[in-house]
């Protein structure tokens, strides 16, 4: 996956925030280390359908930083490359020191998980705790900014058909020729996948629709590098008519714990997965519970 970049408009956003025009001499250095600096794409921890926009904002705010740095290298007056000027001594002090303010997630209340993906219905929840991170209708809530073990936590949603790879590891080569597009035929799919340990499926009902849960397992031991492209990957979406090359449900780590929460909301098929360790803090998992029960679908 690879993100978009627009040097130009990066350049210009940033002039809004102070000087209102970069001489030419400084407007070509900060386009040039903008091109020069471009990143290998990192897929975040959790993919949704639509690339994770925490990268874009990632991308947007490494560019504004290169664009002040070389801005105070080449403004007139700015030090030359080669070292400082000598200067007279001038008086200083000691600027007060304002500390940054610890961000405490999302406000506590409802919450536009997702504006709808894939014909589904958009999905809204109720955040009870501070701690929780995400971005409005991106489908991705994380406790702590972290889905990682030892003690991670989160949750992603996936709506319509899903194709459930045979083998979590070996993808590649189990990837089914049709997507499960039934609560039944979905549940069975991960039932049967190697090598997840699957529990039975019980019956759930979420906002009023009724669908099944299944509780799966990474194993402790799993290592992804042995494994196809080092994904070890559930399922993924249709793309042009068959499935996407690579999983877009893999994991994090050995030993994550996934609750698969299904329902049928007026035909489409709707995910709610869940996630954590076995190190997760209880409060933690009582807390993701509650936001996955309080699901309502549509507007």
């Amino acid at each position: 996956m690879t993100a978009h970049r627009d040097p130009d408009r990066l350049i210009h956003a940033f002039l809004k925030e102070g000087q209102t025009e970069l001489p030419d001499q400084v407007y070509d250095a900060v386009r040039d280390r903008i091109e020069t600096k471009r990143q290998r794409a990192v897929i975040g921890p959790w993919r949704t359908p639509d690339m994770n926009r925490y990268l874009k904002i990632g991308l947007a705010a490494a560019a504004v930083v290169v664009i002040a740095v070389v801005a105070f290298n080449l403004l007139p007056g700015s030090p030359a490359p080669g070292g400082e000027p000598t200067q007279s001594p001038q008086p200083t002090s000691t600027p007060a020191v304002t500390p940054e303010p610890t961000a405490a997630g999302l406000p506590l209340g409802p919450f536009a998980l997702s504006e709808g993906f894939n014909g589904g219905p958009p999905i809204t929840v109720t955040i009870g705790a501070p701690g929780w991170y995400g971005e409005p209708a991106n489908g991705i809530l994380i406790k702590n900014d972290n889905p990682d073990p030892p003690a991670g936590a989160g949750m992603i949603v996936f709506e319509g058909p899903l194709y459930v790879y045979g083998d979590a590891c070996h993808w590649a080569s189990t990837t089914p020729d049709t997507p499960a597009t039934t609560v039944d035929d979905l549940v069975a799919a991960l039932a049967s996948q190697a090598p997840r340990d699957a529990s039975a499926p019980v019956d759930i009902t979420v906002d009023g629709y009724a669908g099944k849960a299944i509780t799966l397992h990474v194993p402790d031991d799993a290592v992804f590098s042995d494994c196809d492209q080092g994904f070890f990957g559930s399922w993924t979406i249709p793309v042009g008519g068959g499935p996407a090359t690579t999983p877009d449900r893999y994991h994090q780590g050995p030993g994550q714990i996934d609750e698969v929460w299904i329902v049928d909301v007026d035909g489409v098929l709707v995910v709610l997965d869940w996630a954590y360790y076995e190190g997760t803090p209880q409060f933690d998992v009582d807390e993701l519970r509650a936001i996955v029960e309080s699901a309502t679908f549509g507007q």
